[in-house]
């Protein structure tokens, strides 16, 4: 049983866990939210500016992977700090005058920096909660990047519009310079994968359970695959969500830059309410002796189905109100099958390879934010008029989730393939019943 002092602790990483996410998507929107600024100052066409965009992910794929593998055996608590480190010091070239050339060096940057935020956060957060207590925390870390949308979006464009676009960059270098500081001092590593009992801040984590296995295992389980497919077009959704809404809402759909800004809060302020109810949710299912297939998996695939549904009616829908509507659903309902997910990754493997796991996850995932930007930047570049190429561009990200929502529903089942891979019975897993089967096989 955790002190009273260790969970405290947890709920105080957590807290900052939560904020760490929220400067992580503030750095991602920043660049979206002033693409218009950008495009007039730098004269950009659209198509340069989806390179522009494009180029954040050109290294994200690989170092989420990296150090993944890294968190697997280093403190979580050092890679995260020297993760938003780095975030701040690529914001300053930026913010003291840099062109065309040095933000697109800045952008790669960051987002080598920023591909292992995710995937460390949740294992760091992992390590303070046993596995049936792991979705109020999973989804606070999703549902940060919910909340970094929901706030950055407002309140950088505020900045952007009265001090030049450049004054955001520079308001997120010092944003990231004070969490560095606070994480210093209260951030800790968790010990819920340890041995039960041990006091979770008293003593140094020891290595997790030593049990392997081939992460082949894992990669290919119809849990993993389906659940793959449907969080690849989700991440699509939310790439052209950062990078081409609010240049949507102004050219396509003739919105001011600020009233552009209030339409691209909305679905941040949705995808953070449903990330932190849908944890809620599951736990209270799971607590309720639902299956982690019913709580996650069907859920999951539900708010897959609706995001792509909706997704696929944006254009052709005419009424100004059920299109900002529509535009709220599709891009904020497929971001539940982050939290949730990861959630369920970490269920199928061993604690020893779950940062290697959570992070390759992510680097697969992320891909979609590679191509996303660019192939719209091309479709609507080469369309007749602006709405006729974003009709296209939105139909991707559709069909995926759609899809991966099908999918998921028939296939994600993280009990059946946890004891497939063999990691029923570990520490953090508490399904007496699966014990034996897992002991067996090892």
């Amino acid at each position: 049983m955790k002190s009273p002092n260790a969970d405290r602790r947890a709920w105080a990483v957590m807290s900052l866990l939560l904020v760490f996410m929220l400067i992580n998507y503030a750095d991602k929107a920043v660049l979206g939210l002033a693409a218009n600024s950008i495009m007039r100052e730098l004269g950009l066409t659209p198509a340069e500016y989806g390179l522009l965009s494009s180029s954040f992910f050109f290294l994200f794929n690989v170092s989420a992977v990296a150090v993944g593998f890294l968190a697997n055996r280093a403190s979580a608590k050092w890679i995260l700090f020297t993760l938003v480190m780095i975030w701040a010091v690529t914001q300053l070239p930026v913010a003291a005058g840099a062109g065309f050339g040095l933000l697109l060096v800045s952008r790669i940057v960051l987002g080598a920096a920023e591909g292992p935020a995710q995937p460390v956060a949740l294992h760091a957060a992992f390590k303070w909660f046993p596995n049936e207590k792991r979705s109020i925390p999973g989804a606070l870390v999703v549902g940060g990047g919910g909340m970094g949308g929901m706030l950055a979006a407002p309140l950088l464009t505020l900045v952007i519009v009265h001090f030049g676009w450049r004054w955001a960059f520079l308001t997120l270098f010092f944003v990231g310079v004070a969490w560095c500081i606070a994480w210093a001092l209260i951030g800790r590593e968790g010990r819920a994968d340890a041995t039960p009992g041990a006091d979770a801040i008293e003593q140094e984590p020891q290595p997790a359970a030593a049990l392997r296995v081939p992460y082949r295992r894992i990669l290919l389980s119809p849990t993993w695959l389906a659940g793959f497919v449907g969080a690849f077009g989700a991440y699509w959704a939310s790439a052209l969500l950062l990078a081409w809404v609010p240049v949507y809402a102004e050219t396509a759909l003739g919105y001011s830059a600020v009233a552009a800004g209030a339409i691209v809060t909305a679905p941040w302020v949705l995808k953070t309410v449903l990330t932190f109810g849908q944890g809620a949710l599951t736990q209270w299912m799971m607590h309720r002796g639902l299956s982690s297939r019913v709580a996650r998996g069907v859920l999951g695939a539900s708010a897959l189905l609706l995001a792509g549904t909706a997704m696929l009616l944006i254009p052709v829908v005419a009424h100004p109100g059920l299109r900002i509507a529509l535009i709220a659903v599709a891009f904020s309902f497929g971001a539940v099958t982050f939290a949730i997910g990861q959630t369920v990754n970490a269920e199928i493997s061993p604690p020893a390879q779950r940062g290697a796991v959570l992070s390759t996850t992510v680097g697969l995932v992320t891909l979609a934010g590679l191509a996303a930007p660019y192939v719209t930047g091309r479709i609507v570049e080469a369309a007749a008029d602006a709405s006729t190429g974003f009709g296209v561009a939105f139909a991707i990200p559709g069909v995926l989730m759609v899809v991966g929502g099908l999918a998921a529903m028939i296939f994600v089942h993280p009990e059946r393939d946890a004891r497939r891979i063999g990691v029923t019975g570990i520490p953090g897993d508490h399904d007496a019943a699966d014990q034996p089967a897992a002991a067996g096989r090892h």
